[in-house]
């Protein structure tokens, strides 16, 4: 067996998590060592691509912004394989991970032993995912391709800008004051949101916004 330990990589906006993941990877030196951490989609690539570790732990929702869509520059710069390890439990964005070259994906609510093992399945080279999400992209494969040019952008939108979209849609109109109210947030705020949004689906302005939503079903709230 080599004694190699595993050079591991945590990207994670939370703190505690960071915090956590590492005193639970030190349990598990020699074997596993963290080479450094990062908590949002820049410091990532930034990071991955200087220390180019073994293996990334990766959350998928990032200070905001959703690290799905620097997945495969994250990939391509470090040579690192992928684990994803996140709290968001919506099938088709960890299915789009898998796509994307993630080579596992596990709930945050995981005990222990089973982080620790999944990790050392990923590096090994194994596919390690649960059997629901296994038999959805088994499923997925096996069905005649449909070519979805637009998958790879709404997987990008994060839960919060998929809920504006939403209440976009349903507002049919309504102005921009009216909506940041039913958000709970500021208008300004909103804007922003808006521009990001625009620049992610890449429309121009709400009323192109309401016409891709609705043909391209953008209109489901993430729980």
């Amino acid at each position: 067996m080599s004694t190699t330990p595993i050079r591991i990589m945590l990207v994670d906006d939370h703190k505690t998590m960071l915090w956590g993941l590492e005193k639970l990877l030190e349990g598990a030196a020699p074997e596993m060592i963290v080479v450094g951490t990062a908590n949002n989609n820049d410091s990532a690539l930034r990071e991955s691509a200087r220390l180019r570790p073994d293996l990334i732990v990766l959350d998928l929702d990032l200070e905001g912004r959703s690290s799905i869509e620097i997945l495969p520059q994250l990939l391509e710069h470090s040579g690192a394989k992928v684990m994803i390890l996140s709290g968001n439990r919506e099938q088709g964005l960890l299915l789009q991970a898998v796509k994307l070259g993630a080579r596992g994906v596990v709930g945050k609510e995981a005990p222990a032993e089973e982080v620790l093992n999944s990790i050392r399945a990923v590096h090994r080279g194994d596919l390690c995912l649960e059997p629901s999400l296994m038999n959805a992209l088994l499923g997925q494969r096996l069905a005649p391709a449909k070519a979805d040019p637009e998958a790879a952008r709404i997987a990008t939108l994060t839960p919060k800008e998929r809920k504006i979209v939403a209440v976009v849609v349903d507002g049919n109109g309504a102005p921009n004051k009216e909506l940041a109210t039913r958000l709970f947030i500021a208008e300004p705020t909103l804007r922003n949101n808006l521009t990001t949004i625009y620049q992610k689906l890449g429309v121009a302005n709400r009323l192109e916004l309401y016409v891709y939503a609705v043909k391209h079903g953008v209109t489901n709230v993430t729980p």
